[in-house]
């Protein structure tokens, strides 16, 4: 025989209860309203215990912003009856610094009853202030600063955007993880470029990127700047790193022999040797890179056009810019070159060499 509930003397299912009356003992959720947020005016981040939390994928929208800024206090401010009770959140009404929402709850009030939905109205109301991250990088904040240089040229404007490429999703990768992942300032001179870091562990992350990718030298030097609170002594971190003298496309020695640089990156330098017509890579540990040479750039190329090509002869070849009519023998070209064909070449110590994106 199933027992009364003991509030409406319906069946009870639960504890004494009918699922109606059990519901509305134990509901999925807590809510006292109104909920106070405070907000970064800047960055978007709501404060929380402890710190600040980062809003991921941070909008201009600021009616985008408002309602992730409400779903994330809700998720910290509302408690739930156990954690598989799933929260959603209904704009009702917005005014400039409040919400009232229809807070959204689904789950089961007890295992042995059905799942339900339960609304409740509930109140956010915004406050502003600036976060942590956001006041240090307004009043400059730097642990580090990272100089690039180039050994005996300047830094190109190619390089500068793939540097700034890579700080840039360095520094947004670590955003919500590290408060200090910022670069409060970007300064170009003529000797390359300086950038001011924030966190100085992101700071050298960045400068084993660099030093890696471009082959590059480095240079870690601290000065003291202060003490601490405690007294314990506080430094600066200047970290410099200077590009090689050569960039992809230019021109070396490797065992006297001359290359093209055809790329650059973590797993060495990729030369193609202009005698030989083969390819092959270097690294700063093997023997051939302690007879690396500068040459020229990659700009003292010029470009020319196949003017003649007979059975047995010369071919010639004129600079387009010049006019220079040159015979080349037909053992630095391909089958393929033919009449008014445009490549590009370059003479070293009076010789000419095909350059291999025009033979390949």
């Amino acid at each position: 025989m199933t027992l009364p509930c003991y509030q409406c003397g319906k069946n009870a299912v639960v504890d004494g209860l009918c699922p109606d009356c059990f519901r509305k003992e134990f509901p999925l959720v807590r809510v006292i309203t109104p909920i106070k947020v405070t907000a970064c005016k800047r960055c978007g981040s709501i404060k929380i215990p402890g710190g600040w939390k980062t809003i991921s994928g941070s909008t201009d929208d600021s009616i985008e912003l408002m309602n992730t800024q409400a779903t994330l206090a809700v998720g910290l401010e509302v408690g739930r009856l156990n954690e598989s009770v799933e929260l959603s959140i209904d704009i009702i009404n917005r005014l400039d610094r409040v919400l009232h929402i229809d807070l959204i709850a689904f789950g089961k009030s007890h295992e042995d009853l059905t799942p339900h939905e339960e609304h409740h109205p509930l109140e956010i109301r915004f406050h502003y202030a600036t976060c942590d991250t956001c006041g240090m990088m307004s009043g400059g904040y730097h642990e580090a600063i990272l100089q690039i240089r180039a050994d005996n040229r300047e830094v190109s404007e190619d390089e500068m955007r793939e540097i700034m490429k890579i700080v840039t999703d360095m520094t947004v990768s670590k955003y919500g993880q590290d408060s200090k992942a910022f670069v409060t300032e970007v300064a170009e001179n003529k000797f390359g470029m300086d950038l001011r870091i924030g966190s100085e562990h992101l700071a050298k992350r960045i400068a084993d990127e660099l030093e890696s990718r471009y082959l590059a030298e480095r240079k870690d030097n601290y000065k003291l700047i202060g003490q601490e609170k405690g007294g314990k002594e506080k430094f600066r971190i200047t970290i410099l790193i200077r590009l090689p003298r050569f960039k992809i496309g230019d021109f070396v020695l490797v065992n006297n022999s001359p290359c093209q640089i055809t790329s650059m990156s973590k797993g060495g330098l990729g030369c193609f040797d202009l005698k030989s017509r083969e390819s092959f890579t270097i690294t700063s540990k093997s023997a051939k890179w302690r007879s690396l040479e500068f040459l020229t750039e990659l700009s003292d190329s010029r470009e020319y056009m196949v003017t003649m090509r007979a059975f047995d002869k010369p071919i010639q070849v004129m600079d387009a810019e010049t006019f220079e009519v040159l015979e080349i023998d037909q053992s630095k070209f391909d089958s393929s070159a033919s009449v008014g064909q445009n490549v590009k070449g370059i003479i070293l110590e009076e010789v000419f060499y095909l350059l291999p994106d025009a033979s390949q």
